[in-house]
């Protein structure tokens, strides 16, 4: 029983990088041609994996000199054919775009590489439903966008006011259009803005949650079949007793809510959430690292109550896909520690 513990807490796979999984926005891994995938750093570039019916993951060595120099951090958006990406380092993007040829991936054109004055946190990525694409990034207090209309534009700016270096942004395509959400602890708001598909300019900018410490640099979401965009985050309570995260939710019609829910303990403390949506009838995921006194592990929060998915000390950053989780196939996400060690979780 020993053995077979053992063996289910092994790593999946390992690179050469601390923490593969860690950027809190993105997604880096995804499912095409009847299996899985990953987009992951590894030392002088990234990497592509491949997970086998067999569940062991290999990399997909064919494709490393391609992508040998370009930022190793990804943000992914795929489709069956196809998978796009924003890498990201601390003063670089790139965008990069796989398709699916002969039975395997390539890449489709050499990654175009975008320059920034400034230092980067992280960027994601997002496709209209015209086609163009999106990359949302924090910089200098204040959060913009770039399209890729005639090539990749100037960026825009999207907030109005200064945020902190800490806040970070993430862009989703959601009802017909693009939004923009980011945390702005400065304000102590949480803030959204969105762009209908092929309209001229940017909407209002909408106050999600104000007050109460409700902001933090914690954003993953996710669009569910019936057209609500939800979206796990941190807040900035950090109190015992007190509801750490949040679940945001946008209804087809344009309608705010938070729900706060896992609250910390004297000895766990709840952080880094995801939320990913798959099934018919469409359920609900929500995920998240509980850093204790002897590390941290991956957890699932149901039913009021957290839920150990992963029990190895070490542990953080959980990345799933963007899409909705594939009907007829195993749902897996990945999580990463500080030793580039990847551990996989089954949801059921």
């Amino acid at each position: 029983m020993l053995l077979l513990l053992a063996l289910l807490l092994a790593p999946v796979f390992r690179v050469d990088v601390p923490s593969p999984t860690a950027d809190k926005p993105q997604s880096k891994i995804w499912f095409a041609q009847g299996v899985w995938w990953a987009w992951l750093p590894v030392q002088g570039g990234s990497s592509i994996w491949r997970r086998g019916d067999d569940g062991v993951w290999i990399r997909q060595t064919m494709l490393d000199e391609a992508l040998r120099g370009t930022p190793g951090r990804a943000d992914v958006w795929a489709e069956e054919r196809r998978v796009c990406a924003v890498l990201v380092d601390e003063r670089r993007l790139a965008f990069a775009c796989l398709e699916w040829r002969g039975g395997g991936y390539s890449l489709a054109r050499r990654p175009v590489e975008i320059l920034i004055e400034g230092r980067l946190e992280t960027a994601t990525l997002a496709r209209d439903g015209r086609g163009e694409w999106w990359i949302a990034y924090g910089l200098g207090r204040q959060m913009w966008v770039r399209t890729s209309r005639d090539g990749w534009r100037r960026a825009v700016q999207v907030s109005a006011t200064a945020a902190t270096e800490d806040d970070i942004c993430a862009v989703v395509a959601v009802g017909g259009g693009v939004g923009v959400i980011w945390s702005d602890q400065a304000a102590d708001t949480v803030w959204f803005r969105w762009r209908r598909d092929g309209a001229p300019q940017w909407g209002p900018i909408e106050a999600i949650d104000q007050g109460g410490k409700t902001a933090d640099d914690h954003i993953r979401a996710s669009v569910s079949a019936d057209g609500r965009l939800l979206v796990a985050m941190k807040n900035s309570v950090d109190r015992v007793g007190v509801p750490q995260l949040v679940l945001r939710e946008r209804s087809p019609a344009g309608k705010w809510s938070s729900r706060p829910y896992a609250p910390r303990t004297s000895d766990g403390e709840p952080t880094r959430p995801a939320v990913l949506l798959g099934g018919v009838p469409e359920r609900t995921f929500l995920l998240h690292s509980r850093y204790t006194k002897t590390g941290s592990e991956l957890v699932r929060w149901e039913e009021g109550r957290e839920v150990v998915l992963l029990p190895v000390r070490g542990l953080n950053d959980i990345t799933g896909p963007k899409a909705r989780l594939p009907a007829g196939h195993p749902w897996i996400v990945l999580a990463s520690d500080r030793d580039g060690n990847l551990y996989e979780a089954l949801l059921r």
